[in-house]
């Protein structure tokens, strides 16, 4: 075989490798949108990026936080959500922000229940997130989600912060192994208590 048919041949297959990488990139990427201000009247001054899910019922989101402003703005998770890419009658349940999230420095990963971003500035965080949704199935690590255009109504997200809280005060803080399971008993009681449609709603809502 010659030289020329040779090279030929691996340019194809090289091709051919970059065409089936390329999708799985840009999925796991995610698309950057603004964050919804805390308050109703407020204006959006930060944009978030889903980079990846680690986790099952419950997990990490890591995010990519920037603010394009040109003054210092407040992240501040409560009340976000984030709603499984693809079709709503089949995919896994949405995942909700509780708790302080930890932020990725040099130093380590201290958890914060709100972060200052300076103008132009960038940030990495690691979410606590927990399933919304107990009759639909559990999401696995590499699900792909996006964040919802709005944050929860405040009656959802207020009672979610204060029972979760609670819960995971009882067993040594957010960052101990066995909160996991008391607070998201606490975030399904209290999504359930009445239930509200929010982003991503599916054929598999008819029952609520």
């Amino acid at each position: 075989m010659s030289k020329n048919v040779v090279r030929g041949v691996v340019c194809a297959a090289l091709a051919v490798a970059s065409l089936v990488a390329a999708p799985v990139a840009a999925r796991a990427a995610g698309k950057e949108a603004w964050v919804p201000p805390a308050e109703p009247a407020g204006k959006p001054q930060l944009k978030l990026k889903v980079s990846k899910y680690e986790g099952g019922t419950n997990g990490e989101l890591t995010v990519e936080v920037t603010n394009p402003g040109t003054a210092p703005a407040d992240f501040d998770a409560q009340g976000l959500y984030f709603v499984p890419t693809g079709d709503p009658d089949h995919a896994p349940q949405r995942l909700g922000a509780v708790g302080p999230f930890q932020v990725t420095t040099e130093q380590g990963s201290p958890r914060k229940a709100k972060l200052t971003v300076p103008a132009g500035g960038k940030a990495t965080l690691r979410l606590d997130v927990y399933c919304i949704d107990s009759h639909r199935r559990s999401p696995r690590t590499g699900d792909d989600f996006e964040m919802a255009s709005a944050r929860m109504p405040k009656q959802l997200s207020s009672e979610i912060h204060s029972q979760a809280g609670k819960a995971a005060e009882r067993v040594g803080g957010y960052a101990a192994p066995a909160a996991k399971s008391s607070v998201q008993s606490e975030v399904w009681k209290a999504r359930d208590k009445k239930w509200i449609k929010l982003d991503g709603e599916g054929k598999q809502e008819a029952v609520k």
